[in-house]
């Protein structure tokens, strides 16, 4: 009995076999088609020795599909390499926040997240001017169409009245109020993924005018997944410098404060690579 082909490295070599397809064939052909991948690495990816994990070679895959004659998926529902993208599972966000009255996080396996950047503007009378997400994420299941983003209300308040709007690379869907002010957004890709593809979203948070400025003190980013880099960067007026600043983490129960001398700075910033279940943060003092 011919034995069953289950792996990705068994799938690839098969199928390659039946369209008389070599190894340079292949990498020309994905060149063509904007896919630029080595010898080597379809050599390894051929011999089981490696499998496809950069975020490059996840997005070639779909096309590799179609060059050998592959249904969708028949290739990269069989990596397991884009399973280790992940450490460990989602963080539900109410545990997250440490606060089990708020609804677990549902969809988040949908992708795995890469990076995430939180950029904050404050201004000149220490108000906050405006905050913006960037993130990059990559589709750990075929036609995943968006992700949810949460929002905390401020510090010792449980009033969220961000306002919301997309500034690149997705649409605000459906949003929702959960307890103790959190909100959650649905952020719509501006097309379904394929498996293993990659995208990039950007947001701008702002407070809701009727409510006047917002002068809070401390912006924290959560990350419910293991991130490859997270980063948090305050800007500051060149007016209205705080007279202290720290900056701090909380992952795996661990948390850590330590102060930051601006040294002449009108902003700081605190970047962490693989890191997460957590959040990191900035806080000030005028």
């Amino acid at each position: 009995m011919a034995r069953s082909t289950t792996t990705f490295a068994e799938v690839l070599s098969t199928a390659m076999e039946r369209r008389g397809a070599t190894l340079a064939s292949v990498r020309d052909r994905l060149s063509e088609r904007g896919h630029p991948v080595s010898l080597t690495a379809l050599s390894y990816w051929r011999s089981g020795q490696r499998e496809p994990e950069r975020t490059a070679s996840l997005e070639a895959i779909p096309e590799l599909e179609a060059l050998l004659g592959l249904e969708a998926g028949a290739l990269s529902r069989r990596l397991s390499g884009r399973l280790r993208r992940r450490v460990g599972a989602v963080e539900p966000f109410n545990e997250l926040l440490g606060d089990p009255a708020v609804e677990a996080v549902v969809g988040e396996e949908d992708v795995c997240r890469v990076s995430s950047h939180l950029v904050v503007d404050v201004g000149a009378q220490g108000e906050i001017l405006r905050a913006r997400v960037r993130q990059v994420v990559v589709a750990d299941r075929e036609g995943v169409d968006g992700i949810t983003l949460f929002v905390g209300p401020d510090t010792g308040t449980e009033v969220n009245e961000t306002e919301m709007s997309a500034v690149a690379g997705c649409t605000i869907g459906e949003v929702v109020d959960l307890e103790h002010g959190i909100r959650g957004s649905r952020l719509v890709f501006e097309r379904p993924l394929a498996l293993g593809e990659s995208t990039i979203t950007e947001i701008e948070a702002r407070r809701a005018p009727h409510l006047g400025p917002d002068f809070d003190t401390e912006y924290a980013l959560a990350a419910e997944q293991r991130l490859e880099e997270a980063l948090v960067w305050v800007r500051f007026h060149p007016d209205k410098v705080p007279a202290r600043c720290w900056v701090f983490f909380l992952e795996g129960g661990l948390r850590h404060d330590w102060p930051v001398d601006l040294a002449g700075s009108s902003s700081v910033h605190y970047r962490q690579t693989a890191f997460g279940p957590g959040y990191l943060g900035v806080r000030w003092e005028w």
